[in-house]
């Protein structure tokens, strides 16, 4: 079971990651910068947020974005939270 999330957290982030290189360098996704961050919310929901955040750190795109700068790090501290409580849980 923990190989698959270990899988998921990862295939997730390196998903994210393609997803603003791909954004950040070429024209292929045309929308506006809006809909651009709700998609980056949903992706860090789902996992994603490591990968969003070190993408933006390593290209330095997009830093001085509200739901960069401050939303994704509460959302990694969420997850972190999440997931150590069932890890706790399970383990013990």
């Amino acid at each position: 079971m923990n190989n698959i999330i270990v899988g998921y957290l990862i295939g997730i982030n390196i998903l994210s990651m393609l997803f603003m290189y791909i954004e950040m360098r070429t024209d292929l996704i045309k929308l506006k910068p809006k809909i651009i961050n709700l998609i980056y919310t949903i992706i860090a929901i789902i996992g994603g947020s490591v990968g969003i955040l070190v993408t933006s750190q390593l290209f330095e795109y997009k830093r001085e974005e509200k739901i960069i700068k401050r939303g994704i790090p509460f959302i990694i501290f969420v997850e972190v939270v999440v997931i150590g409580f069932f890890i706790y849980k399970f383990n013990a």
